[in-house]
């Protein structure tokens, strides 16, 4: 007998960005990290895509793997800023942002030192989602395999829970046949009004 196979939530994230977004569309990358979901991201071509990080090995990770893996017209729409996400709105929008990527956590293959937090994690989704244009999201991947992680975890999922749903659609993804702590994935849409 065959063992089932599954996508991990990365594989799951990445097919509804595809769905949702356009070519015309801006979108902020919140936790660059080693740049895998910028990666992803810059090859859907985009309007314009800007990927953050507190940490500067991030930054430059990000950068190595885009240089790596994009033509020179492919990199042009990305800007790499280092700064945290609770920063994300001092970048100059004009009024048009569809998607707030959020990939929560520690650096993979860092020493974990430095990691998002519930703080900074709520400061940035709250402004995150005004500066969303109408129909605009935050894709928000949870990692509670980790103290820290699990009460980042809690924390927004009560503050989503607490969206006007006139104004909100609110989806939380998890496996219900993995471990309790494995990721999750929450997906906040702004309503068409």
């Amino acid at each position: 007998m065959s063992t089932p196979s599954y996508s991990p939530h990365i594989h799951f994230t990445h097919f509804i960005w595809k769905q949702f977004l356009t070519p015309n569309d801006v979108v902020i990358d919140a936790t660059c990290g080693n740049g895998h979901d910028t990666l992803y991201l810059a090859k859907l071509f985009l309007k314009k895509l800007y990927a953050i990080d507190i940490q500067k090995n991030a930054i430059e990770k990000t950068q190595l793997l885009l240089n790596t893996h994009l033509s020179k017209e492919e990199k042009a729409s990305v800007e790499l800023i280092q700064m945290s996400h609770e920063d994300l709105d001092q970048i100059c929008l004009n009024g048009f942002l569809k998607l707030i990527v959020y990939n929560l956590g520690y650096l993979p293959g860092s020493d974990k030192i430095v990691k998002t937090n519930k703080t900074s994690t709520l400061t940035s989704l709250q402004k995150g989602i005004s500066l969303l244009e109408t129909g605009g999201a935050l894709s928000i991947t949870c990692y509670p395999n980790h103290a820290e992680g699990e009460e980042e975890e809690i924390a927004i999922l009560e503050w989503a829970k607490d969206l006007p749903s006139s104004c909100w659609e609110v989806r939380h993804h998890r496996w219900i046949n993995r471990p309790s702590r494995s990721p999750s994935v929450l997906w906040i849409q702004s309503c068409i009004r």
